[in-house]
């Protein structure tokens, strides 16, 4: 019996994977540090394509995408999934392949652009489902593909007048649904913020009706009407939670009897907290029905509530939260420039808010 013991032990330690290798689908173990990556969806993906291509299980990238993988594995094009990949591995996403946009302006053709990117023009065609024949125009956007390293996500000039560099798409995930999907594209910062707390408030509100998401910029940002700013990744427009749970499908003027303040402050304070916020615009009335709700629920001080909202503020230019026309149907909110984002301009006023 010892001999066969003995015996069982070598063979196990002859098949055993090397130290520090895992073999590829392994499911993420507590007790490996990992990093979180972004792939997106591509044509002709499934689930199963992306797991292999990224050496993950198809359990994990179910567990990691709660709400962005449908019944039977369904995902689309476009679609931003997580995946989990050992902290240190010099990863970037998908293979190492991007997606970028390219903004037509006034004397460009398929071959100059070609020429600009690096690509065919029989690609550009392909990725744009453009006929040989087919013209350009100034104002169109072209989607492209490439490999190796992307340029960084900038925003460039202010957001009332400038450019969106390396734009991500928000795509979709928990707790939110987007309005106009092809005017869903910012800053990571800003997709992640987004992200991030309408998961959260979904979580701490089970069974709610989803955030409405509307308006970010356009791929390359620039103008975008009817909106004056919008133009550099940097502002969302975000349905009102609705009272009764009702879902907001639309963004159809509210009132304050409308309002559900309980999850919308839930998301606003998510979003605050992340240091990242320097003006939000809101229908004074909604402003009056927040500022009802949060000085009976307690927690904040009358002074905090006079720097956050235009109507309890002795001096109303210098809160956060100002009015603007047209915010009954949804409030506006506008992120910072990155630190190091030397080409972002603040508007003139916008300073970084935060809670005490």
């Amino acid at each position: 019996m010892r001999s066969l013991a003995l015996l069982a032990l070598l063979f196990a330690m002859l098949v055993a994977p090397a130290i520090g290798s895992r073999p590829s689908g392994a499911r993420a173990s507590d007790d490996i540090p990992m990093q979180s990556i972004e792939v997106r969806v591509r044509r002709g993906d499934t689930l199963s394509h992306i797991a292999v291509r990224n050496g993950v299980s198809l359990a994990d990238l179910r567990r990691w995408n709660p709400g962005r993988v449908g019944k039977d594995d369904m995902i689309q094009l476009g679609d931003v999934l997580v995946v989990k990949v050992p902290a240190g591995v010099d990863v970037k996403g998908d293979g190492g392949r991007w997606e970028g946009w390219y903004g037509i302006e006034r004397g460009d053709t398929l071959g100059k652009v070609a020429r600009v990117l690096g690509v065919t023009v029989a690609e550009l065609q392909r990725w744009n489902s453009l006929r040989p024949t087919a013209p350009i125009r100034a104002g169109d956007v072209l989607r492209y593909e490439k490999t190796g390293p992307r340029p960084k996500p900038s925003s460039r000039g202010r957001p009332t007048e400038g450019k969106l560099v390396g734009a991500v798409h928000l795509g979709k995930g928990r707790g939110y649904r987007l309005r106009f999907p092809k005017g869903a594209f910012g800053l990571p910062t800003v997709t992640r913020s987004l992200r991030r707390c309408a998961a959260d408030v979904a979580k701490q509100f089970r069974g709610t009706a989803d955030i409405l998401i509307g308006d970010i910029s356009k791929p390359t940002g620039g103008r975008f009407p009817p909106h004056q700013s919008h133009q550099s990744g940097r502002d969302a427009d975000i349905g009102y939670y609705l009272a009764g749970n009702k879902q907001n499908a639309s963004m159809y003027p509210i009132g304050a009897r409308d309002l559900d303040p309980r999850k919308t402050w839930a998301l606003m304070r998510c979003l605050l907290t992340s240091d990242r916020v320097v003006r939000v615009y809101m229908d004074r009335g909604l402003q009056r029905a927040m500022v009802r709700y949060l000085s009976r629920k307690g927690g904040l001080s009358h002074s905090t509530l006079a720097r956050l909202f235009e109507v309890e503020a002795k001096d109303p230019e210098s809160a956060l939260v100002l009015h603007s026309a047209g915010h009954d149907t949804h409030f506006h909110v506008r992120f910072a420039c990155e630190p190091d984002d030397t080409g972002c301009q603040e508007e003139e006023d916008d300073r970084v808010f935060r809670l005490e």
